[in-house]
């Protein structure tokens, strides 16, 4: 048979479907001959998750929450995914730590060798410093009644959450005097998990590091000036993630607390009003 029998008139149905195979193998016998098989067929997807370190507190404007970094691993370095910085928050609290607070909290003052009476002090509170919340007693004075400052300290906190141990770096500028640097110690520590402001927080979280303590991986345990971290300063060496088993963010958070204490010594009257300002900047990352 041949291509001709599809023209030929009176021709039955059977010899036209014969004819159509016969032409659909002599065109693959002709196409097979000239093009060279081939049945490689590649594919290869392929995912991971990578590190994730997820950093809130307040925002520039002074809103709480926010997270406000969100740091992926990145082929050996770091990568924040939000544009802007964490600010910190009052310990225990949801309230930021802007600028209007050292305005109304002053150093802590003692009245010491009161006649007839007790020492008092604006830190009666608790809170060690001193503003309206403070009050005293009249007290009656004999010649050597004296106003004098004792350790006054402020504490700030910032929360973490993550799937992969994390660093901290700090770096320290000062605002007015450098010198007022000498006058400003830091300690760092970290809370597992409790309750701010009606936001609990942890519940699903372990300590960053194996050492289960909340001094475990900062790398300074007692108050460091901040004049020895105008250049940088490793703070803080995690080991493991924040997340210990299924939650949401805050769930798998750890708060880490920042007590800064104003080490100056005793300030008489004498010495006038003066203010002693430092900005610490915090850099958290995948190493």
């Amino acid at each position: 048979m041949s291509v001709k029998h599809k023209h030929m008139t009176g021709i039955s149905l059977p010899s036209i479907q014969s004819s159509y195979r016969l032409v659909g193998l002599a065109i693959c016998g002709a196409l097979c001959a000239v093009l060279p098989s081939s049945g490689a067929i590649i594919d290869r997807p392929f995912m991971k998750v990578d590190g994730v370190v997820v950093v809130w507190g307040a925002d520039i404007s002074s809103n709480t929450p926010i997270a406000s970094d969100f740091i992926i691993e990145d082929g050996g370095a770091s990568t924040d995914l939000i544009a802007g910085d964490v600010y910190t928050v009052l310990t225990g609290t949801l309230d930021a730590l802007d600028d209007t607070y050292p305005l109304d909290a002053g150093a802590t003052l003692r009245i010491r060798r009161i006649a007839n009476g007790p020492n008092q002090d604006t830190g009666a509170n608790g809170d060690r410093v001193t503003d309206a919340s403070d009050s005293f007693t009249a007290f009656e004075l004999d010649a050597t009644t004296d106003v004098r400052t004792i350790r006054s300290e402020i504490e700030s906190s910032f929360y973490v959450a993550s799937n992969k141990a994390f660093s901290i770096d700090a770096v320290s500028s000062t605002v007015g005097n450098p010198a007022d640097l000498n006058l400003i110690r830091l300690r760092m520590r970290v809370t597992r998990s409790g309750n701010d402001a009606g936001l609990g927080f942890g519940s699903a979280a372990q300590y960053p590091h194996t050492g289960n303590t909340n001094r475990s991986g900062v790398q300074h345990n007692n108050y460091r000036r901040l004049s020895l971290m105008t250049g940088g300063y490793n703070i803080f060496n995690g080991n493991r993630r924040t997340a210990l088993s299924v939650g949401n963010i805050v769930d798998q958070s750890v708060r880490f607390d920042q007590t800064y204490r104003w080490n100056t010594g005793n300030i008489d009257l004498s010495d006038g009003v003066f203010d002693v300002e430092a900005v610490v900047e915090y850099t958290v990352y995948i190493p």
